[in-house]
């Protein structure tokens, strides 16, 4: 018999929705590798789809198939499918949860799309074709159509937007998200589960008008996501900025203070030197040096601002006992003051972060900053913890935060992104106890 076989590539055609439910994860947070997973989905899709099929001509009553069980049937596949995709994805509940109805939800598209196609194509005679214990082979190439037309467009939706957004959302965000979700998606279910489609063309209005919908508020939720990102990224730039114009006011407050007291220091030695006291002068004068010496600490370069930002964090790694070693070579003004801040700003903290977290004798931040053919290079290496190792060069994404936890740092995000504004590359690697951010500009 050949219509049988309808009914189970019904059920085969699960097999790429279940590919794509590992796409939305790093490899990092898969506990087997990727091509295993997919081997393993693909496998199990298979065995239930043929599980299926025979259990759904068991309970079948006259050649019709038995809906109630077949989708109770369904249900206990899609259980044991669940725990084990859960089982060997490493991420909050929350967010596994939110990936796992966002593609119930678009399994129900499809059906929904297929059965609108079917219904146009057979007519009158879908309603009896399509509940036959059979199967129909129109639908099931309307459900391969329907696959084939939107499985690109699902794989970067997960690929690119939710990859960069689900591992930035807290909490309160995947919580209010996932409720936002399941709201949409029992909504369309309850409204396609068995529709009237013989009333046409009304049902198939509604239930594209109700796809349509679902895609804009999967827009935008996402949307709203992406802004509170931005957001956040811009609270973070406004912090380095204020605590640049801190350490700047300091410093020019400072050098005002030492020029008003410069007039009495020159009186005193005018007396010492008409007294004769030359003893009493070199003294004074020693001590004279020591006080203005403190000022030459920061004449690392010709840009105030870097100056501003390295004399900070460097006076703050010296106090804690960090061994620093630094060679800058720069020019004022090379780059756009806010970008400089933005850059070492967010190189320097994160350094001074993973210090904290190893021993006083461990500690080592080793900075090198130069101009070379019309590029910026910068270097940052400091010491870290030997945990979460990359071995080779990676992008930043591949880093979870430390003041976050189980979220991408927000900081090297920001590097990057400063890199990338002026046509150049920022590479991280971790690897034996140790950081290192590579950044090249090129320079305007």
């Amino acid at each position: 018999m050949v219509k049988p076989f309808f009914l189970l590539m019904r059920w085969f055609q699960m097999i790429p929705i279940a590919m794509l439910m590992l796409t939305p994860f790093e490899d990092r947070q898969l506990r087997v590798s990727r091509r295993v997973g997919l081997l393993l989905s693909a496998a199990y899709m298979v065995f239930a789809g043929v599980v299926l099929a025979i259990v759904s001509q068991m309970v079948s009553v006259d050649g019709r198939r038995n809906i109630i069980a077949r989708d109770l049937c369904l249900a206990a596949v899609l259980a044991v499918y669940f725990f084990g995709w859960a089982c060997a994805v490493c991420a909050p509940a929350a967010q596994k949860f939110l990936v796992a109805v966002i593609m119930l939800h678009y399994a129900a598209v499809l059906n929904a799309m297929s059965n609108v196609s079917a219904y146009f194509i057979l007519g009158k005679s879908y309603l009896e074709i399509i509940s036959g214990e059979a199967g129909s082979l129109t639908f099931d190439l309307c459900l391969l159509t329907s696959t084939a037309m939107t499985w690109p467009l699902v794989w970067y939706f997960l690929r690119h937007i939710l990859l960069e957004n689900l591992p930035g959302l807290d909490d309160r965000q995947v919580k209010r998200g996932l409720s936002y979700m399941c709201v949409v998606f029992l909504l369309f279910s309850a409204a396609t589960y068995y529709p009237p489609y013989e009333i046409q063309p009304e049902m198939s209005i509604v239930i594209g008008a109700m796809t349509v919908t679902d895609m804009v508020a999967y827009y935008i939720f996402f949307q709203e996501v992406s802004a509170a990102r931005r957001q956040e990224a811009a609270i973070r730039h406004l912090e380095l900025y204020q605590m640049q114009y801190q350490e700047i006011s300091s410093r020019v407050e400072e050098a005002r203070r030492l020029r008003h007291d410069m007039r009495h220091h020159i009186i005193t030695l005018a007396a010492l030197n008409a007294q004769g006291k030359q003893g009493e002068i070199a003294d004074y004068l020693e001590k004279y040096g020591a006080v203005y010496g403190r000022l030459e600490e920061y004449r690392m370069c010709g840009d105030p601002v870097a100056e501003s930002v390295l004399g900070y964090y460097l006076a703050l790694a010296r106090e804690e006992g960090t061994n620093v070693n630094c060679k800058v070579t720069l020019n004022a003004g090379i780059i756009d003051p806010m970008d400089m801040t933005v850059l070492l700003g967010n190189c320097l903290e994160n350094a001074m972060e993973a210090l904290r977290q190893v021993p006083r004798d461990r500690r080592r931040l080793d900075i090198d900053i130069r101009t070379s053919g019309g590029v910026l290079l910068l270097q940052v290496i400091n010491s870290c913890d030997t945990l979460n190792d990359t071995g080779g060069v990676t992008g930043w994404e591949h880093f979870l935060s430390g003041k976050r936890r189980g979220k991408r740092g927000l900081g090297l995000q920001s590097i990057a992104d400063s890199a990338q504004k002026y046509g150049g590359n920022a590479r991280f690697q971790q690897k034996d106890g140790l950081f290192t951010v590579q950044v090249v500009l090129n320079l305007p």
